[in-house]
């Protein structure tokens, strides 16, 4: 990985900075350049960001739709040049704002989309579009998110997620602190271990790459993989394939992962047909989104022993109502999608967004730009 004595504006990849963000949390910062250059330039029109009305000296409107702090502020506005950055929630005249804008950074709706007719670019506060409005999906401007921002800590929880049933925490051990009981032996709960064991990870964006790695080394689990995108094979990754191996791959698997992005090729892939290719001493693991899980046929497969258990940090809906048959399911374990909490999460994300203001300021490609017709 390039130093930061060597480090320069075509040097600094997405694969540098989302490595310098899990490392510290901090932005890297880097020397002003001249104008953009004109290979960037026509590299941004040919994605999708359309060269700007503005004078070349006018300042750069950006409306940000969250809120922040004074010191956040300071951050974005400091790391581009000719900035003018406006909290749309302390703004006395909302519309006038949108009606300027060339840049949203957050959540937007229909309506904010609507009200922007400058707009150029927007960076959601998001790693998933799928919720994204309509009208932001149609529109010309370019969209940008939170993939692999949030990576590291949501692979410590799916980690963590695999070993509370792997463990016996979840279903014994934990319960039982709360009873005040010692249970040893565990019952019919299997201690299983993890070492030189298989994990099956479908998606190797920023989660399944990051949990793939802490696994392989950590654990010396054999790791395959599919994704839709056209990927080299990390040295951490045994084998790597598209979605049309993932039939192949799942009988092979002592943990099955979902790592996807929710799209309407992966709504329900986990389905029964899925489940039922799994060995009954499998796991199957879900910290991406609760769509890509046909929760009837987990529940049945769990209820009938036909896989050995499930860990989901999503589901549908959210929060999940008590009366759904996930919750009598006693080897499976569920935290309310919270995976990508922790104290350094913000940090990081206004990291990621400083540094796209940067770079769109100065012309250069963006960082985590997001094919709209594929859908992250």
């Amino acid at each position: 990985m390039p130093t930061m004595d060597n480090l320069t504006e075509n040097s600094l990849t997405r694969r540098h900075f989302i490595a310098s963000l899990a490392a510290s949390g901090a932005a890297i910062s880097l020397p002003e350049s001249g104008q953009a250059e004109p290979a960037l330039s026509a590299h941004n029109e040919a994605n999708g960001l359309a060269a700007t009305s503005r004078a070349p000296h006018a300042p750069i409107q950006i409306v940000c739709t969250e809120r922040l702090s004074a010191a956040e502020a300071e951050q974005i506005r400091a790391a581009g040049k000719n900035i003018q950055l406006h909290l749309l929630g302390e703004a006395s005249d909302p519309a006038k704002l949108l009606a300027e804008a060339e840049v949203i950074l957050g959540s937007v709706d229909a309506r904010t989309v609507l009200a922007a007719p400058k707009l150029k670019w927007v960076q959601t506060w998001a790693a998933g579009v799928e919720r994204a409005p309509a009208e932001l999906m149609a529109h010309p401007s370019q969209l940008t998110n939170m993939q692999r921002v949030f990576a590291p800590v949501i692979a410590e929880s799916a980690i963590a997620l695999l070993l509370s049933l792997t463990r016996g925490l979840a279903q014994t051990s934990i319960p039982a602190f709360g009873d005040r009981k010692w249970v040893h032996p565990p019952g019919s709960v299997v201690l299983d271990d993890l070492y030189g064991k298989t994990i099956g990870i479908v998606g190797m964006g920023g989660i399944g790459s990051e949990t793939a790695r802490r696994l392989h080394y950590g654990f010396n689990m054999k790791v395959l993989a599919t994704d839709a995108k056209p990927l080299p094979r990390p040295e951490f990754v045994a084998e790597l394939h598209d979605p049309t191996w993932l039939m192949e791959m799942v009988p092979q698997v002592d943990v099955l992962m979902s790592a996807a992005p929710l799209t309407k090729e992966t709504r329900l892939l986990f389905n029964e047909a899925v489940f039922s290719r799994m060995k009954p001493s499998a796991y199957f693991i879900n910290v991406s989104r609760g769509g890509l899980v046909d929760q009837n046929a987990l529940v049945k497969v769990l209820k009938e022993g036909r896989i050995r258990g499930a860990g989901l940090d999503v589901t549908t809906p959210e929060p999940l109502p008590a009366d759904h048959p996930l919750w009598t399911c006693s080897n499976l374990v569920i935290t309310p999608h919270n995976s990508g909490n922790a104290p350094i999460r913000q940090k990081r994300l206004i990291a990621l967004v400083a540094e796209n203001v940067r770079r769109y300021s100065s012309g250069l490609p963006l960082l985590n730009v997001v094919d709209k017709a594929k859908g992250y």
